[in-house]
């Protein structure tokens, strides 16, 4: 007796017959289908790295640079900085020129009068000196008067106290005295000029004649003067032998 089988049963679009084994590519996909998405955790930032510190370094830093607005306003044209400085150049030049110029001027003119005043001394100084060494054995009233009419009051008494002697020895040897002035020259002052006061040096010669001689005997002698100007004279105060 023969096994009965069962209804044949039809199959589903894809699958397979029975017995034959399930291709691997199709289970794979359909687990690949049925497998959630992994979820795949967010990446996390990384910290920034530090920054490093700037090296220690001797100089300071720079100042900020102004601002452009601050340097159009304090912005001088070069120009107007040379105009500027030409103009207070001439100015100080102006004022120094003034001032010295004034000044030059006072001392020019007082130097002027200075050096007139001690020519005209040098002159009298000059003709003082003949009077005084120029005499003769029989008219020394005569020198005395005229030698002591231009000197100072002072010196004139002095002079008048040597004259006993030269009273005493010309007319014992009949001296007879005529002085010649080479030259005369105010002696340099410095800071202490004045022109009232000279002091001149005479360069004169004298050439004397005594014991009935016929030929004089010369001699050259310097001398100096120190003249004195009173009421617009020029007067000797003393004389000395160099």
């Amino acid at each position: 007796m023969s096994t009965p089988q069962p209804p044949r049963r039809r199959r589903i679009a894809g699958e397979s017959k029975p017995g034959t084994p399930a291709p691997k590519t199709s289970v794979v996909k359909r687990a690949a289908k049925l497998r959630p998405p992994s979820k795949t955790p967010p990446a996390t930032p990384s910290k920034p790295a530090a920054p490093e510190a700037p090296a220690r370094t001797t100089t300071p830093p720079a100042p900020p640079a102004a601002t452009e607005a601050t340097s159009r306003r304090f912005r001088v044209p070069r120009v107007s900085r040379q105009f500027g400085i030409l103009v207070a150049l001439t100015i100080a030049a102006l004022a120094f020129g003034a001032v010295f110029g004034v000044r030059g001027l006072l001392e020019w003119r007082d130097n002027s009068g200075i050096v007139e005043a001690h020519e005209k001394a040098a002159t009298t100084a000059a003709s003082a000196g003949e009077t005084i060494f120029t005499y003769q054995y029989n008219q020394l009233d005569d020198h005395l008067r005229d030698s002591k009419a231009i000197m100072t009051p002072s010196f004139g008494k002095k002079f008048e106290s040597i004259a006993p002697a030269l009273r005493d020895l010309a007319p014992q040897r009949k001296i007879q005295v005529k002085a010649t002035v080479r030259n005369a020259a105010a002696i340099e002052c410095g800071d202490s000029c004045r022109s009232d006061r000279a002091t001149i040096l005479v360069f004169i010669d004298q050439a004397r004649v005594a014991d009935g001689a016929k030929e004089p005997t010369v001699f050259g002698n310097r001398i100096k003067l120190e003249m004195v100007n009173e009421d617009g004279s020029w007067l000797v105060n003393n004389i000395s032998a160099l």
